[in-house]
């Protein structure tokens, strides 16, 4: 190789190595080297340092291995910024870059550590297929979206993201977990997503400060995704599907106004519910804002989310949640129970068809009277109803002598509040037939309405 004609240095462009090229270029107004542009693709270098300077055209670093540290500082790049297939064997600085083009650093090996500050470009940024082996620190990010697609980073990695519109996650693999932050509402997926390590993914502090709910960044799904190490703070799961994850029970999520929750309505109770529960309803009631484009899960994954969400929070002691997440298992359930029923005698397989049956009936009437032991007000409701309802037939049928209906309630209270107190009044045996019927009820429902009093205060 020739060397520099300036200095004993290698010669990299032209017949001049690379400081001595920048030092020859004509500056702008504020004194930066103006450089049409840089090709230093396939090259061996030594030790690269561009500072303050500014590219009309390409940064073309495809395929150069750089023995040296890398270092890049307020550079601004008209075109593309290209390092695919470029090998780093030292320290990696770029800070302040911003390229009018996308910024492509595909299948590189980076083998020391990295910091990544303040980078911007237009259209995709990509790390998609390369290895970074030291420490990775991504701060201040700005593109329409950022593509890590199976990257390694094969020690733990610091990502706090500014303005990107979406990141692609599929296969990444971060050996010793993650630390992700989002500056906005920048949308994700973490699907097959291998997390090593203790992994936290959250929105940023000024976010959370001021309380900025619109600018929570927005999980999808998180098919084949190990989450017992993960934290969700301030994160939007209102669209998320858990169908396909592991461990799900093991997930940490800080933040309880993330989820989704249920359409108001006189028969619809309001709680806490997962976007694949609106998916699988299929209502127009329940149909989830935007385009449809993801297929519903089945019945049976959703319930076993539930459940595996409610175990979750039951040990961290959140009641309230974990009562709503029963609440959905035990609706996926009765749904569940209902589409085989119907499937059952639409076949004729009656056998199968009253089988499931009963149980339906029986997740009806525990859905109708007390929300599943969950609405302590359905509960007392109906005791309510019967009282009332029992005072009138007793009114009406229930004694020998004529009674005021004021006496009736009366009697029809006492005989609610007990099981095995007596009549003290001559009954006719229509009588006696609604004060057995209602001694069985009424302490029935009214163990529902504590039960449910006792799974909302319990902590």
């Amino acid at each position: 190789m020739a060397n520099c004609a300036q200095c004993s240095n290698e010669a990299v462009v032209g017949e001049r190595c690379l400081p001595h090229h920048i030092e020859g270029c004509p500056t702008d107004d504020v004194g930066r080297p103006v450089l049409a542009e840089l090709d230093l693709s396939g090259r061996r270098l030594d030790d690269v340092q561009l500072d303050n300077l500014v590219i009309t055209g390409d940064l073309n670093c495809a395929g150069t291995t750089f023995r040296g540290p890398l270092r890049v500082r307020d550079v601004d790049v008209g075109g593309f910024v290209d390092f695919n297939h470029a090998q780093m064997q030292a320290y990696v600085s770029i800070q302040g870059l911003t390229a009018g083009g996308p910024f492509r650093m595909r299948d590189a090996v980076l083998e020391r550590d990295v910091y990544l500050s303040r980078v911007a470009c237009t259209g995709v940024a990509t790390l998609a297929r390369s290895t970074l082996a030291g420490s990775v620190e991504i701060d201040g990010w700005r593109a329409h979206s950022l593509d890590l697609r199976r990257t390694t980073f094969q020690h733990r990695a610091l990502l706090q993201l500014g303005d990107v519109t979406r990141v692609y996650l599929l296969r990444a693999g971060f050996q010793r977990g993650v630390r992700l932050t989002f500056a906005g509402p920048t949308r994700f997926d973490l699907q097959e997503v291998d997390l090593g390590g203790p992994s936290a993914i959250t929105a940023a502090a000024p976010t959370v400060e001021a309380w900025r709910m619109q600018d929570r960044p927005i999980l999808g799904r998180t098919l084949g995704t190990d989450l017992s190490q993960v934290r969700l703070s301030y994160v939007d799961l209102s669209e998320c599907s858990f169908a396909g994850a592991h461990h799900l029970d093991k997930l940490t999520v800080e933040d309880w106004h993330g989820w989704r929750t249920s359409p108001r309505g006189l028969w619809v109770t309001h709680r806490v519910t997962l976007a694949d529960e609106h998916r699988v309803r299929g209502h127009a009631r329940w149909a989830l804002p935007g385009p449809a484009g993801r297929e519903a899960p089945s019945l049976d994954s959703v319930q076993a989310d539930y459940h595996a969400l409610r175990s979750m929070m039951q040990d961290r002691k959140d009641q309230r949640a974990a009562s709503d997440f029963y609440y959905g298992e035990m609706e996926m359930r009765r749904i569940g129970l209902r589409r085989s029923v119907r499937s059952g005698l639409q076949a004729r397989n009656w056998r199968a068809a009253f089988s499931a049956m009963g149980e339906w009936l029986l997740l009806c009437l525990y859905w109708l009277l007390s929300g599943y032991g969950q609405r302590a007000w359905r509960a007392f409701t109906t005791l309510a109803v019967v009282v009332a309802v029992a005072a009138g037939a007793l009114d009406r049928w229930g004694f020998q002598t004529p009674t005021a209906y004021d006496d009736a309630l009366r009697y029809a209270l006492r005989a609610a509040s007990t099981l095995l107190r007596g009549s003290d009044v001559a009954l006719t045996p229509t009588g006696d037939w609604i004060e057995l019927v209602l001694r069985l009820v009424a302490p029935l429902l009214l163990a529902l309405g504590l039960l449910a009093i006792r799974e909302r205060v319990r902590r």
